[in-house]
């Protein structure tokens, strides 16, 4: 039941976190653009981001050769760490995309994992990575050498996070209630100190009726992000409402934002066809029938497909209704900023793309060629 239990946390983020196209966005003809596309779609924008470097090969040196990219975040020192759930490592990498070396490696043993999920920098220094087989939190230093884990969650431990000050993480973790008669399943974002694999601090939480002929579990998907200082954001992932709480990092609510001018998108059906495809491609490689399961693509966009603070305490609010990744950018009380676009051709559609720091950093799930790690800088950073 456990096996079952991750492999269902697993294919829910995958579900939650759908691409998306639209038809609101202009061609884009001037020079500014970096795409060499026929009729390349570019969304207005304020300010457009732009890829300064990348790291991953096809062949040849096999530091530089990733087998399938989950994750990555930029250490305090500026380093990119990249999480590799195949090589089951994780690479550094300079600013400059240069070689440093490799962290952890597959086993069971302190600072080694089986099912390393995600990463994430601590604001001291180092990183803390989520190993979902091994069921614990493992604690790097900013040596990057191992120095302490924490076990005894509960089914599983956190699936994403967000490292703030004082060694704790906000983070989302799979949430199950078990009476005789029923299993629900649900998601609880929360406070975690280093020390304790129970929440000091719960931000959001919802469970369901477990029901295993849909996974899909749309009512319990939600997003967060937090600040250094543990401001956080919570948002669901709707295609009906944009919106996003500000929680302080007690637990306190200090504001909603709701765009009423929101409008639904419909999605392509190449772009619904390319989910299906890649959740059953997921489900295959994981042991399991998607034809069994009574599953159905959400027909219209997310409204939000994530969100992210920045190293000077601006939200970065990932819109679900652009065809290439566009940010409404807001400060940490709520008003809204500038928009930012990424400018990197239909190429970026189905990139993930994070804000961490002073940079974003861009990779693709299912890479139609290799696996590649792209990044830039941000606006405002002098």
């Amino acid at each position: 039941m456990k096996l079952l239990f991750m492999l269902c946390s697993a294919l829910l983020l995958t579900l939650a976190c759908g691409t998306s196209e639209i038809e609101t966005e202009q061609v884009v003809e001037n020079s500014h653009t970096s795409s060499d596309i026929e009729d390349y779609v570019l969304p207005i924008a304020d300010t457009y981001l732009y890829i300064s470097d990348s790291i991953g090969i096809d062949m040849g040196d096999s530091n530089y050769v990733f087998g399938a990219v989950s994750s990555a975040t930029l250490t305090t020192d500026g380093n990119i760490a990249v999480l590799d759930m195949q090589k089951i490592a994780i690479s550094l990498f300079t600013p400059d995309g240069e070689f440093i070396g490799n962290v952890g490696r597959k086993g069971s043993g302190p600072g080694e994992f089986l099912y390393p999920a995600a990463i994430a920098s601590r604001p001291e220094g180092g990183f803390v990575v989520s190993d979902l087989m091994g069921n614990k939190l493992i604690n790097y230093d900013n040596n990057y050498e191992y120095f302490s884990e924490l076990t005894g969650f509960y089914r599983s431990p956190p699936l994403a996070f967000v490292a703030i000050e004082g060694m704790e993480i906000i983070a989302l973790k799979s949430v199950v209630d078990e009476t005789e008669n029923r299993i629900s399943l649900g998601k609880a974002i929360g406070k975690w100190t280093i020390e304790d694999p129970e929440p000091s601090v719960i931000y959001y939480s919802s469970l369901t009726p477990f029901d295993p002929e849909n996974l899909s579990n749309e009512d319990t998907a939600v997003l967060f992000a937090a600040s250094v200082s543990g401001i956080v954001f919570t948002s669901p992932i709707s295609p009906d409402v944009y919106s996003f709480i500000s929680w302080s990092r007690e637990g306190d609510e200090l504001f909603t934002h709701i765009d009423e001018d929101f409008q639904p998108e419909r999605r392509t059906q190449e772009d619904i066809d390319a989910e299906i495809e890649q959740i059953d491609r997921r489900m295959s490689s994981q042991g399991l029938s998607a034809s069994a399961i009574d599953w159905e693509p959400n027909p219209d966009e997310f409204a939000i497909r994530g969100l992210f603070v920045d190293g000077i305490n601006r939200l970065w609010v990932s819109k679900g209704t652009t065809q290439t990744p566009y940010f409404d950018v807001y400060d940490i009380s709520g008003l809204h900023l500038f928009s930012a676009a990424l400018d990197a051709g239909l190429r970026s559609h189905s990139w993930n793309t994070i804000i961490v720091q002073d940079k974003f950093i861009c990779f693709d799930l299912n890479p139609e060629d290799y696996p590649k790690v792209f990044f830039g800088d941000l606006p405002g950073f002098d």
